[in-house]
């Protein structure tokens, strides 16, 4: 099955590291012109070299209104429309309703959902005259089933779903919407998480475990996903949140 982007326009946000930058690499490779939102170029230096005619990066922080909208106007003006946005930009943050500060709360709505949100309304108006247009929405498969201590983070991915259904709901029948939901990924973000255990084997051990394929995922394997979703090949797909998180959650555990 072969998935072109042949002469579109791809928008990722968070694209620097992980699923993003997988992601951003599979669109390429696809033929379509990638504009990654980030904080880092750093990052993605030797890609930006590489694709430099295809591979564009933005700096934007995706928690200001302000910045977004100018770098949405940046894209109009240079590139004119947007076939694809790719919201995947989000933090991982511990606590429970009883001790999550109200600032870290706002923190991780404010990158989960409402940078989602901020994108969305931007890149709408750009999708009108976009042939095949959709949006892709990066959540967690803690929008289904959670750990412990993680209020903030589970309930701004479950936030996710509503919003992703919503949209497609109100822009429909030209413009798509779906939602991606990832089990554990090895990421940087997942990576930095480790580093707070003593033993990260043993945890690593046990994060593995609990997927029922008995691993960690690889970025490019959420980014393959992505890159499905967003094509043709899944032209009937819309307002839809699709689990691909190795079978996570779906074992009662016993006898």
């Amino acid at each position: 099955m072969q998935i072109t982007f042949e002469g579109k326009t791809v928008v990722i946000t968070g694209g620097t590291s992980g699923i993003g930058k997988a992601s951003a690499l599979l669109f390429l490779e696809a033929g379509a012109r990638v504009i990654v939102l980030g904080r880092d170029e750093r990052k993605i230096a030797g890609e930006l070299d590489r694709h430099k005619e295809r591979l564009f990066f933005f700096r934007c922080e995706l928690t200001d209104p302000a910045q977004i909208e100018a770098v949405f106007l940046r894209v109009r003006q240079q590139f004119g429309r947007i076939n694809v946005l790719v919201n995947n930009a989000g933090i991982q943050t511990y606590g429970t309703a009883l001790n999550t500060d109200k600032s870290l709360w706002d923190q991780t709505f404010d990158v989960n959902i409402k940078s989602a949100f901020l994108c969305t309304r931007q890149a709408i108006p750009l999708m009108k005259a976009a042939s095949g247009p959709a949006i892709i929405n990066v959540g967690s498969v803690q929008g289904y089933v959670s750990q412990k201590n993680v209020a903030a983070y589970a309930t701004s991915k479950e936030a996710l779903h509503g919003f992703t259904r919503s949209v497609a709901i109100d822009f429909a029948p030209h413009i798509r919407c779906v939602g991606v939901s990832p089990g554990s990924v090895m990421t940087p973000m997942l990576e930095k998480d480790l580093e707070a255990y003593e033993d990260k084997e043993s945890i690593l051990e046990e994060t593995k475990n609990i997927h029922l394929l008995k691993r960690i995922a690889a970025p490019e394997e959420i980014a393959n996903f992505i890159l499905f979703l967003a094509s043709d090949k899944a032209a009937f797909a819309t307002g839809h949140t699709y689990r691909v998180d190795g079978g996570i959650g779906l074992c009662i555990q016993g006898t």
